[in-house]
């Protein structure tokens, strides 16, 4: 394995046990910063220092131990590679001690050390009392084996013991693991640079981000660039996974920057407020179906509600949207009375709701235990007709592109997958679109005119589909001499094409839909226009509504495609915002009576997606 150049160690433990003497004793350099920490000898921000030992650079993310900060301790425990738990050798084991491991263990930090501070002001008989007690807390934890370093960061005593507990630990770090999934920057701080602007530091994660760069500022919607970026007080071209990053960055004021929100490339992935998770309770934690709970995910912190399913299953159902990725670890706290439940892993970020009597624990117990090429087959079980593509598919797995690509392409050399168009799909759903598509030629036998309207054909087809899918799943089809196609018709094979002459009647009602957007003419006005009759003009409707000209959005609403696609343009900027209807009316300057329609034919076309009140724009 190779061994990595730097690594992030987060401190934990009680209050005024001496984490930040500690820190400094070992870099040099005082953590905490503000006046009222000095003041008051207390941390209550997240403090960051480092130090190289032996080739490797230590960062340190030092934590306030008082129980008022624990959601900060959340924050900067997220993404450490190395847990230093600090107990005080006058004080022992304290409530705060005891809810930070607890802490440390739902994150799934890999490893620690643990430093008995304070060890020049007890004998070595309660020093021993006190490891007793340290060893009995972290039995059957991931701290089971950590090595209990006595130090004392007044005399010095045991400080290079411990840098050589934290160089072994750093020693078993993989590097490798900290990348191929999509670059994320959980912002812990933010401020202004004289001279540069404004500056957003925190741990790198998932992949590489280098100068120049555009990202996406998740949940503020801001698309900003890389100015200059600094690891360690040193400006760098890039910056790797697990370095403590410092992005000094343009398009945005300091004041729409801070804690809590994260930076990834624009469209690397799709934030949900859904999230299908394992839950990892605490000894004796209530969990209930529809309990509020504080959600901690990265330095993130917001309300959410708990739905249980089969257990350890449950969803969460956050109050915006989370930039979230399979696999990553979350922290969930009680808003009042205040107290640690416990936390869990992400599983899904794009599953919808799941009614508890339909939980499907097979399905659930894949996306825990499955490999990737698992998963992925599950998905395109899932999708069917729809299938999935290698970015969609990274998005899902929290993995990169290549490797999304890679994993497609052996399950294709399997025969697990077909491609069709720009999408695989499983080979379970070629066969259910051809049994679609025969029983839709079958409904126009013994008719004058046998065909399908091309249009209305791939609406009846797979009406939810991408335009792209559709027809690509329509060249399947005549591939494989399922269907024939002429023109704008679709019929059996082999028979015989009726031509109907296109009515200039037909293209006047269309402009006049189209002229009239969301305003539909009645069909007594176009009939006297028209000098014809209602009837006529009502059959030209229907006509024009089955090859898609027309778009019906409502039994009372029928509007021209353009006009949906229109609005539709409309929303591309916005795509991977939360709006609530408000936001929408505004935009488009709709209505609610004609804005819902048209908000329910885009979550049918994909263009949106239901959240509770509020829709995501994709």
């Amino acid at each position: 394995m190779t061994q990595p150049a730097r690594v992030v160690v987060g401190t934990a433990g009680h209050i005024d046990h001496g984490k930040s003497a500690l820190v400094r004793a070992l870099t040099g350099t005082d953590p905490d910063r503000l006046p009222e920490e000095k003041e008051r000898g207390i941390t209550i921000d997240l403090g960051f220092a480092h130090a190289p030992w032996d080739g490797v650079t230590f960062s340190f993310v030092d934590v306030p131990g008082h129980e008022r900060f624990v959601r900060t301790m959340v924050a900067g425990a997220s993404g450490i590679d190395i847990a230093l738990v600090v107990v005080a050798s006058d004080d022992s084991v304290m409530p705060q001690t005891r809810e930070h491991v607890a802490i440390l263990k739902v994150l799934g930090v890999p490893q620690g050390v643990i430093a008995r501070t304070k060890s020049d002001v007890v004998d070595a008989e309660t020093g021993a009392l006190v490891e007793e007690e340290i060893r009995e807390l972290v039995r059957g934890s991931f701290l089971e084996a950590a090595p209990i370093v006595a130090v004392s960061s007044v005399t010095g005593e045991g400080l290079e013991a411990l840098k050589k507990a934290l160089r072994k630990a750093a020693s078993r770090v993989d590097p490798e693991a900290r990348g191929g999934r999509v670059p994320r920057l959980p912002v812990d701080r933010a401020f202004t640079m004289k001279g540069f602007g404004p500056v957003v530091t925190g741990t790198l994660s998932g992949g590489g981000l280098a100068a120049g760069e555009s990202l996406f500022v998740h949940p503020e919607g801001l698309d900003v660039k890389i100015r200059r970026i600094e690891v360690h007080g040193e400006e760098r071209e890039r910056a790797e996974p697990g370095d403590r990053t410092s992005l000094n960055v343009t398009g945005a004021e300091r004041s729409a920057l801070g804690r809590g929100q994260t930076l990834f490339p624009k469209g690397a992935l799709t934030p949900s407020p859904i999230l299908t998770v394992e839950l990892l309770p605490l000894p004796g934690a209530r969990l209930e179906s529809g309990m509020r709970v504080r959600l901690h995910h990265g330095t993130a912190d917001l309300f959410a509600k708990l739905t249980l399913l089969d257990p350890p299953f449950a969803q969460l159902f956050a109050e915006e949207s989370v930039a979230a990725l399979r696999g990553d670890r979350f922290v969930l706290r009680r808003p009042s009375p205040v107290e640690t439940l416990g936390g869990g892993r992400v599983l899904d970020t794009a599953r919808a709701r799941i009614k508890p009597k339909d939980a499907s624990r097979r399905d659930l117990e894949v996306l825990r235990s499955g490999s990737d090429e698992d998963v992925a087959s599950l998905l395109l079980r899932d999708l069917g007709a729809r299938g999935l593509d290698a970015p969609w598919l990274a998005h899902r797995l929290g993995i990169a592109a290549p490797r999304a690509a890679a994993l497609l392409a052996a399950l294709a050399a399997r025969g697990e997958t077909l491609r069709v168009g720009p999408a695989h799909v499983a080979p379970g759903a070629a066969k259910a679109m051809t049994g679609r598509a025969t029983e839709l030629l079958a409904e126009r036998r013994g008719q004058p005119n046998p065909s399908w309207a091309k249009g209305a054909f791939l609406e009846r087809l797979g009406g939810d589909l991408p335009a792209s899918m559709a027809e690509a799943w329509l060249s399947l089809l005549v591939a494989t001499k399922t269907v024939g196609v002429e023109s704008d018709e679709v019929r059996a094979p082999g028979a015989a094409r009726v031509t109907d002459d296109a009515s200039s009647f037909a293209a006047r009602i269309a402009e006049a839909y189209r002229t009239a957007a969301f305003e539909a003419p009645k069909s007594f006005d176009l009939a006297r226009a028209l000098s014809t009759k209602p009837a006529v003009v009502d059959g030209l409707v229907s006509h024009l509504l089955k090859t898609n000209v027309l778009v019906r959005l409502s039994p009372d609403l029928v509007v021209h495609s353009s006009t949906v696609e229109e609005a539709a343009k409309r929303l591309d900027p916005l795509k991977g915002r939360t709006l609530s209807v408000a936001d929408f009316r505004d935009l488009l300057g709709l209505t609610r009576k004609n804005l819902i329609p048209l908000l329910e034919h885009l979550d049918r076309l994909k263009r949106t997606r239901r959240a509770g009140d509020a829709r995501i724009v994709l």
